[in-house]
């Protein structure tokens, strides 16, 4: 991909009139694709280190594992020290394990108990699983 000046301009532009942005953040906003703008501010951070991009913070990413993504401005200077809890970090990523698969774990939890368990119990409301599960007792 050949690197494009104008682009640059434009990413300036966009991060002086908007404030700080993740590089998603500024290609949806000046509607171009995600790997236009990652090549631009990359190639733009190592042809002219800390003189026109530098991260002022990490936003950490939801919903997925990854990287934290870093936050550009159009100023010069150096990159905000990111600093990463691992143990946080686990903590999460157990979480949302936990979240995604809530209904085989609990069946697994479950399978010494002499009452038969319903699989999709847990994909009912939190307010009407007692009712569902009463039903089948009577």
């Amino acid at each position: 991909m050949r690197f494009q000046p104008i682009h640059r301009a434009r990413i300036i532009t966009a991060l002086q009139e908007a404030g700080p942005m993740t590089a998603e953040d500024i290609a949806e906003y000046l509607d171009l694709s995600k790997k236009v703008v990652r090549a631009c501010i990359a190639s733009t951070r190592w042809l002219l280190p800390q003189q026109v991009f530098r991260a002022v913070r990490y936003q950490p990413v939801t919903g997925y594992r990854g990287r934290d993504l870093p936050v550009y401005a159009a100023e010069a200077g150096p990159d905000a020290i990111h600093i990463v809890n691992p143990a946080k970090r686990r903590k999460q990523a157990e979480a949302r394990y936990r979240e995604k698969h809530r209904a085989s774990i609990n069946a697994r939890g479950r399978a010494t108990a002499l009452t038969p368990v319903n699989p999709w119990l847990q994909l009912a409301p939190p307010e009407i699983r007692g009712a569902m599960s009463l039903q089948g007792r009577t």
